[in-house]
């Protein structure tokens, strides 16, 4: 097998965020016995009939108390068809040796590219189609894991049943929806108005201060979106504030939002879901708020999009679309994500919200559902984060498939 290293694949109009991913408790700073454990997941591997490439997510966590000097993620793609499907990591510095069946990656993470304890790295997963001519479903195996390297030589983890499993890669011929969530990690003290304009580089975040709550939407199916419900809950220490709306409901703590949102969510064109809220005053600093989490599913499906469609988001429980009611999400793998709040101690006084403490809406979606911007597409290229939570990286796709 000859060794080589992969280009960047075409993504098309497809654009996605993708950041944190699983949460847990900070660990300690100096941990008399230091805890090395890191693991892998993987999802967001099944496509959709009509789609030709979707971009699954691989979640490199550290739930250990020790930050290794390297993680290498090694992927093993065996004995699958080339004229069917291929896998990209989309990762720079992979080595990789392939041939016409089997493929391994080998990439290690470095520097800021490795988590700390009690965070996640969550990295892009390229799946497409080298065929347009499927009449039933094709599936492959594709393995993932991680190993824990310090100062030259590996590690020993403390729970290495975590650190690899294998993870079906499934060719639909499936039609419908797929929803992808993505939420940051709440560290910054935002302004509404900032957050809809793609500016998330506020001060940070300290008891008392108001601030937003993202989570990014993409449509990776091959139907138009009609109707999602949307639900996403704040770590204790936090509560939401200053959305006006009846029609949406907040529990009694305000902690948790739920909505039933009407949509016209075309395939691959994000949106953004911006929600103002407000760290209490009594939270005791510096801290990492866990409990975070957003989740979203596909209540009503249109049907294909037309040529030329875009996203569009219309009054609330407005009719989007008139196409078939079916029902179906294509990958639910990818429809949840978690997230903390990093709050710091305050240098100084200020909250952080517009003004009113409310978004000016005319209705629940014009500021509950935005244009995701320059959060997301920034002059033609494909945003993801491909190191540490909330560091973004900007990868300009070529034209070209990966070849040899």
């Amino acid at each position: 097998m000859k060794r080589l290293r992969r280009s960047v694949a075409r993504l098309g109009a497809a654009a996605l965020l993708v950041s944190a991913g699983l949460v847990l408790s900070a660990a300690p700073a100096h941990a008399e016995d230091p805890v090395v454990d890191v693991g892998v997941d993987v999802v967001g591997t099944r496509l959709a009939a009509g789609t030709n490439d979707k971009i699954a997510v691989v979640k490199v966590s550290n739930h250990g108390t020790f930050t290794p000097d390297l993680i290498a993620v090694n992927y093993s793609a065996m004995d699958f068809d080339y004229r069917k499907v291929r896998i990209d990591p989309l990762l720079e510095d992979c080595d990789v040796d392939g041939d016409e069946k089997n493929d391994r990656w080998d990439c290690p993470l470095r520097g800021d590219q490795i988590p700390g304890p009690g965070e996640t790295v969550e990295l892009p997963l390229l799946v497409f189609k080298t065929t347009d001519e499927l009449t039933e479903p094709y599936r492959t195996t594709l393995r993932v894991s991680v190993v824990p390297w310090h100062e030259g030589r590996t590690l020993t983890d403390a729970n290495p049943a975590d650190n690899g499993d294998e993870y079906e890669v499934e060719l639909t011929t499936e039609n419908g929806g797929d929803l992808t969530v993505v939420a940051p990690d709440i560290e910054r003290e935002i302004a509404v108005s900032d957050a809809r304009e793609g500016d998330l580089s506020g001060a940070p975040l300290n008891p008392g201060d108001k601030t937003v709550a993202v989570a990014y939407l993409a449509n990776q199916g091959d139907q138009v979106i009609s109707t999602i419900t949307l639900r996403m809950t704040v770590p204790k220490g936090v509560t939401f504030d200053g959305l006006r709306t009846e029609e949406c409901g907040f529990s009694d703590d305000r902690r948790t939002f739920h909505c039933p949102v009407d949509v016209h969510l075309v395939p691959h064109d994000p949106v953004a879901v911006i929600l103002p809220v407000t760290v209490s005053a009594g939270v005791k600093a510096p801290a990492t708020l866990t409990g975070g989490a957003v989740s979203v599913s596909v209540t009503g499906l249109g049907g294909p999009p037309t040529e030329g469609d875009r996203s569009t988001l219309p009054g609330f429980l407005g009719t989007v679309w008139n196409g078939p009611a079916t029902l179906s999400d294509v990958d639910e793998s990818d429809n949840s994500d978690d997230f903390a709040v990093v709050v710091t101690r305050a240098a100084g006084g200020g909250g952080g919200g517009d003004e009113d403490g409310g978004l000016p809406v005319t209705g629940p979606q014009a500021g509950l559902l935005g244009g995701v911007g320059a959060v997301v597409v920034a002059a033609g290229a494909v945003l993801f984060l491909a190191a540490r939570r909330r560091r973004v990286v900007l990868v300009n796709p070529g034209d070209e498939k990966p070849t040899d």
